[in-house]
């Protein structure tokens, strides 16, 4: 048969894809055009689909598989039979197989493993009771939904590929692990095989191995039937014994010692998740014997006659020999029945009778009343304990995030009410919150990512990081991981790439630091440094200056400037223009004061050449201050005092001029001269005053409110810088 993706079956069904292939069959994912959905479509290979007695069974079997209806259980929607293709049509599955979990996982927690192996047993308790065995339990064969739900596959297949003449080979290796040991021996099978199967794939999952393996199916198949496995707890310590106890029983190489249904599994199972200390008492392994009239003797496993569902009637023929044989079984059973029957309603009459005699006896001398107390937000177990013979308990299971666990979060009687000993409670125990496993969206852009995890009700934070190997805007992981399993509504951080590291860095803030501080700083920052020394007398040794903004983005590896105060300024230079009168004569000393002392002296020899302009004097310094002019007449040694004042500011190379000069005091000081003639001669007398001493000049503070030279320069006395008149 050619490739069928494209074709479309009884002209409803598209074939999209091959999504798996299997022994006897491949699995394709298909449209159903009629009902708009998507299945999935399993079509027998060729080899089986020309054989007319494998045929036949196939499609009896197809039509009981059909009826099973089970929220553990794969729908079957359809099956079709043509002279070219046989199919089947069912529920399409967006999950993983629980081997594909199991290969992921290593080892499962056993709350986990108790969790999923209910579900298999409750599909598998429904299929039993409708008269259908499924013969090829494995993990390969269980479905596994996000949310943690189960759903079998393939029921009832395997019987179909037990084709006559058909031995072991190495195609049948996956199935062979979980193979019991009649099926090994090729006896007659019934419900218990896959309760073996169950108990194997329970080891696997809890210990993280096969019970049995080898080289060949043959090699493992033979184990099954001779062999005992290692111990659970011997691998993985942590398995509760109970649990071990409980997979023991379920692969039971004998029949008769199982599990003798599903439901029996269940229940012990539903026990131990009420009472984890519990002791079950199961003997593993232990051959089954029965007495007869020379004693006891071990006998072989004698299982259950095989249910099978025949809707064509042309198969009638073919099974007289079948109807014939169960007839006889029939009637051989009919007396040991009657006898059971008989015995079993002698044994609960006296039952009946003896607990009314108890009953009654114990009311003697007792009220044989107790009050109801409140059981809300104790442990199940411990309440079992103490009161379990005061009251009988109807304990329903439910998810409840307020309570942990094994607690009781509702009672339906309230507290206080006095009944009877031995009163029916129903309790409502937590299963802790609801869980749901973390879907896997790494890679997947933020926003669908997002999507994707509300879906399950999570609460979604994000967090951004680089990443080489992930895209800008895409999901690097979850925290929590994908798969895990988390109670529905916390929180899933979302991890999101923003591309590659960058290479570039931001500048720090390095004002204010220590030369060693700051190149620490800049080192730490991926930035290299040069260091130059700036004038400044505030904070010596400190950064005044970077030549980068804090914050800046710039290139790994650049150089930042940074300049360290010296603590100090340089003096600079300023001119004081003092303003010489018009019809000045003579020579004049001009002093320049500074906090009361002589910073610069400059003489004048001939005032006459400088009168009615400036003679500029150049004084030093670094910050602030106030000169003082005195000018002195060198002939009548007269000084005006204070004949004009300057502001300076050094910084700014500014001079401002305080008032205005004193002319009036200068004309006072300002030589006279008497001209007298004669016959003879002419004598110019010049007249004097007695010499002028000025007053002790006061010390003024600065700006700094230090006192006077402390700026540093020493008085020239006029032999710096200033004007010189000419000779």
């Amino acid at each position: 048969m050619g490739s069928v993706i494209g074709k479309r079956l009884d002209g409803r069904y598209e074939i999209t894809e091959l999504i798996g292939v299997g022994g006897m069959a491949d699995v394709y994912k298909a449209t159903d055009i009629m009902e708009d959905r998507t299945v999935a479509v399993k079509i027998l290979k060729d080899e089986f689909s020309n054989n007319e007695e494998f045929l036949r069974r196939f499609r009896n079997e197809s039509k009981a598989i059909a009826v099973l209806n089970h929220p553990n259980i794969v729908k079957i929607y359809d099956v079709g039979f043509t002279d070219e293709i046989q199919f089947i049509v069912m529920e399409y599955i967006d999950g993983i197989t629980m081997k594909e979990f199991i290969e992921q996982q290593g080892v499962l927690r056993w709350k986990d493993g108790v969790h999923f192996i209910t579900q298999i047993l409750r599909a598998l308790q429904h299929a039993h009771d409708k008269g259908i065995v499924h013969r090829d339990i494995k993990p390969q064969n269980i479905m596994l939904f996000p949310d943690g739900t189960i759903k079998v596959m393939d029921f009832g297949i395997a019987r179909f590929s037990r084709v006559d003449g058909k031995t072991l080979s190495d195609k049948t290796i996956g199935s062979v692990h979980y193979i019991s040991p009649e099926q090994a021996r090729g006896d007659m099978t019934d419900e218990r095989s896959d309760i073996y199967s169950v108990g194997v794939m329970f080891y696997e999952m809890l210990t993280g191995q096969k019970p049995f393996d080898g080289d060949s199916a043959f090699a493992i198949a033979r184990k099954h039937t001779e062999e005992t496995p290692a111990m659970p707890r011997d691998i993985m310590p942590s398995i509760p014994e109970a649990l071990e106890e409980i997979i023991l029983h379920a692969m039971e190489r004998y029949p008769e010692r199982r599990y003798q249904s599903a439901s029996d599994m269940i229940k012990d199972l539903d026990t131990f998740k009420l009472n984890r200390s519990v002791s079950f008492g199961y003997k593993y392994n232990q051959k089954p014997v029965i007495p007869n009239e020379e004693g006891t003797k071990h006998f072989k496993s004698v299982p259950k006659r095989e249910v099978r569902y025949d809707y064509d009637d042309d198969d009638e023929d073919d099974d007289d020999d079948d109807d014939e044989e169960e007839e006889v079984k029939k009637r051989s059973y009919i007396v040991p029945i009657m006898l059971g029957v008989t015995a079993a309603v002698v044994i609960i009459a006296a039952v009946v009778i003896a607990w009314s005699v108890i009953r009654t006896l114990g009311n003697v001398g007792g009220t044989g009343t107790v009050e109801i107390i409140d059981f809300v937000g104790k442990d199940i177990v411990a309440v079992e304990e103490e009161y379990g013979d005061k009251f009988k308990f109807e304990i329903a299971q439910e998810y409840n995030s307020e309570y942990e666990e094994g607690t009781i979060f509702w009672q339906g009687d309230t507290a206080g009410k006095v009944v009877k000993e031995g009163y029916e409670i129903s309790l409502k125990v937590s299963m802790g919150p609801r869980k749901t496993t973390v879907p896997d969206v790494k890679n997947m852009t933020v926003e669908a990512a997002e999507n994707e995890l509300k879906k399950y009700e999570f609460v979604v934070q994000r967090i951004t990081m680089a990443d080489e190997n992930v895209e800008e805007g895409r999901v690097i992981k979850t925290q929590p991981a994908a798969n895990e399993k988390q109670p529905i509504g916390s929180s899933i951080t979302v991890y999101v790439s923003t591309g590659p590291v960058s290479t570039d860095v931001k500048v720090p803030y390095c004002l204010g630091l220590s030369k060693d501080d700051a190149i620490k700083l800049l080192k730490s920052n991926k930035l290299t440094y040069a260091v130059e020394e700036v004038e400044s007398e505030s904070n010596k040794g400190k950064v005044i200056q970077q030549s980068e903004d804090e914050g800046t983005w710039v290139p790994k590896g650049t150089c930042i400037t940074i300049g360290i105060s010296t603590g100090e300024v340089s003096p600079t230079e300023a001119t004081l223009p003092i303003a010489i009168p018009a019809g000045a004569h003579g020579s004049y000393r001009i002093d320049v004061y500074l906090n009361g002392n002589i910073a610069v002296t400059q003489n004048i020899a001939k005032a006459e050449t400088v009168a009615g302009s400036n003679v500029n004097i150049t004084v030093k310094g670094k910050k602030t201050a106030t000169y003082a002019i005195y000018i002195t007449n060198d002939s009548t040694k007269k000084t005006v005092e204070n004949y004009i004042k300057f502001d300076v500011d050094f910084a700014n190379n500014k001079v401002d001029k305080i008032g205005t000069e004193k002319t009036k005091e200068f004309d006072s000081i300002t030589p006279t001269t008497t001209t007298t003639t004669t016959a003879a001669t002419t004598t110019t007398t010049t007249t004097t005053e007695e010499p002028y001493e000025p007053a002790e000049p006061v010390e003024q503070p600065d700006d700094n409110g230090e006192e006077g030279g402390d700026n540093g320069e020493e008085p020239d006395n006029g032999q710096q810088g200033g004007w010189q008149p000419a000779e």
